[in-house]
């Protein structure tokens, strides 16, 4: 028994500690839901499976709010949020695929005219790391 106590305890010590981020989010349009996610990988960026998230409404009155995501450990992730104008849940596209909501990451893209990679836009979390998203429309990048 004593031995199968000692063993839970340093499993307890050995799991890695839950990381909580504080993300200021900007945006040039006031009002609606903002959504906010966290990745810790590319496929789990490419295929929307987040490790964590929030949602906030934006008052009309704001074009800032701040809010706060516990990601599961310190490490890389691609921190991303975007805007519902329209209040579907969805960063709503045009015909070409373009974004026609505001979005944005913690680490600027490096170009418009095609999907950012998770090497590209991913940013090193460590503990009570506070981060800034400025959310553009497509046209404003």
């Amino acid at each position: 028994m004593y031995y199968l106590l000692s063993f839970l305890t340093l499993l307890g010590f050995a799991a890695p500690a839950p990381q909580r981020i504080s993300v200021e989010v900007i945006s040039s349009t006031t009002g609606g839901k903002v959504y906010v996610a966290a990745y810790a990988s590319q496929a789990g960026f490419k295929n929307k499976d987040f490790v964590a998230n929030a949602i906030v409404t934006l008052d009309e009155a704001s074009d800032r709010t701040e809010l706060d995501l516990r990601v599961p450990e310190s490490g890389r992730y691609v921190i991303a949020a975007f805007q519902d104008l329209n209040g579907n849940g969805e960063l709503d596209r045009n015909f070409f695929g373009v974004p026609t909501e505001p979005y944005g990451f913690s680490k600027l893209p490096p170009s418009k005219w095609r999907s950012p990679s998770f090497t590209e836009i991913s940013t090193q979390v460590e503990g009570a790391d506070k981060l800034k998203i400025e959310m553009r429309r497509w046209s404003e990048y």
